[in-house]
């Protein structure tokens, strides 16, 4: 699961970062070796037509014409559309174009030049991170390799009816500093009479000797012997109401 999910967005994520880049430098190229100039608004090009909440709407694009220096006129579309119009026919806006190419030229403005380029390569590291972290979550839940991991393992393993669940007792009572503590548990996996020793998570109520011997529920992983939560909340809350009682 977790290579699947790193394949689909992390090649996603790679081939938009490399798209945007790509992008971006001849965005670069064209601003640091192109020529200034205006061009004049002549036309409005209808683009793909976006749904929404009040139906569907027509992309807005505008068809630039300018002039070279040796009198040759060029047209291009702008990189950008909208909903509406952004420029009115005849709006005078700014240009810049490559010098051996004219046809490659585009509209200055940031909306235009800009924002194509820096939204897929933002894009691209988001669906690399997103894939990433996804990653190593799977990875963690499967190995079960932190508290949270082990604990999101488990959660599914009783969702789906695999996990075993076993009757312990409270053997001690293990300070951990700091005003944390955790009960050493002790109890015999399904199908064996000899008993381990299970350590809860970590609270911050001091339960006292009075716990020992308690009883309390255990969850395993049937395949990961490392894999168990003690459950301390009944036991806890009982606690709790024992002390606001006294």
């Amino acid at each position: 699961m977790k290579w699947a999910v790193l394949a689909i967005f992390g090649g996603m994520g790679l081939a938009f970062l490399i798209w945007g880049l790509a992008w971006g430098a001849r965005r670069v190229s064209l601003y640091r070796t192109g020529l200034p100039t205006t061009g004049t608004v002549v036309e409005f090009e209808q683009g793909e037509v976006a749904d929404d909440e009040e139906g569907p709407r027509p992309s807005y694009y505008p068809v630039v014409e300018f002039q070279t220096p040796d009198g040759r006129t060029f047209r291009f579309r702008g990189s950008t559309g909208s909903s509406s119009p952004e420029f009115s026919i005849g709006a005078r806006v700014a240009v810049r174009y490559d010098p051996r190419q004219p046809n490659r030229a585009q509209l200055t403005k940031f909306s235009h030049f800009w924002l194509g380029p820096l939204l897929l390569t933002v894009g691209g590291l988001l669906a690399l991170f997103l894939a990433s972290g996804v990653f190593y979550i799977f990875g963690d839940i499967e190995g079960g390799k932190s508290p949270a991991g082990r604990s999101v393992r488990l959660q599914i393993l009783e969702a789906s009816g695999k996990a075993a669940r076993v009757e312990g007792r409270v053997i001690a009572i293990r300070e951990r500093g700091r005003g944390r503590y955790a009960l050493v548990c002790r109890a015999a996996r399904p199908g064996s009479d000899w008993e381990e020793d299970f350590v809860s998570q970590e609270f911050g109520i001091n339960p006292g000797q009075e716990v020992v011997g308690r009883s309390v529920m255990i969850t395993l992983d049937p395949d990961r012997r490392d894999v168990y939560s003690v459950e301390l909340m009944p036991l806890l809350r009982e606690m709790m109401e024992q002390g606001d009682k006294e």
